[in-house]
């Protein structure tokens, strides 16, 4: 009896989630990324720091806003920047691009010579396009 009742408050559950409907048909939010137009890289970092670098980027409508950054680090002295966007559509954007800045915190962890490729987007092929450089350690 008891496993009959456990396997009714569970189906009753799963049918309860299955039936309800979140979209409404008000705005949702999509993310996506943004082309980064420039970084300020000093010239050199010092070991153990927390650099402050500032990445200014392009917001393609004024119901874009900026929500983080995607750092990834393919190989041990690359890292690839991405903007990441949050884009909420109320049915009234203004497609007009217009361009942001916002300051990345990056701990700098060992005395190597780091390459950061900022992504600008990508070519007819698909293929990512970088605005890479090269910031040694002190």
């Amino acid at each position: 009896m008891k496993k009959f009742l456990a396997f009714a408050a569970v189906s009753a559950l799963l049918v309860s989630l299955a039936s309800c409907n979140n979209d409404d048909g008000g705005p949702t939010t999509e993310f996506n990324q943004l082309k980064i137009t420039a970084a300020d890289l000093p010239a050199s970092f010092t070991l153990g720091a927390l650099e402050e670098i500032p990445i200014t980027y392009e917001l393609p409508d004024d119901c874009t806003r900026f929500d983080s950054f995607q750092l990834l680090t393919p190989l041990d002295t690359v890292r690839e920047v991405v903007v990441i966007g949050a884009r909420r559509d109320n049915g009234a954007c203004n497609p007009t691009a217009t361009e942001a800045t916002e300051t990345l915190i990056f701990q700098v962890l060992f005395d190597i010579t780091y390459t950061f490729k900022f992504w600008q987007g990508d070519d007819a092929q698909g293929n990512p396009q970088y605005l890479e450089v090269n910031v040694p350690v002190e």
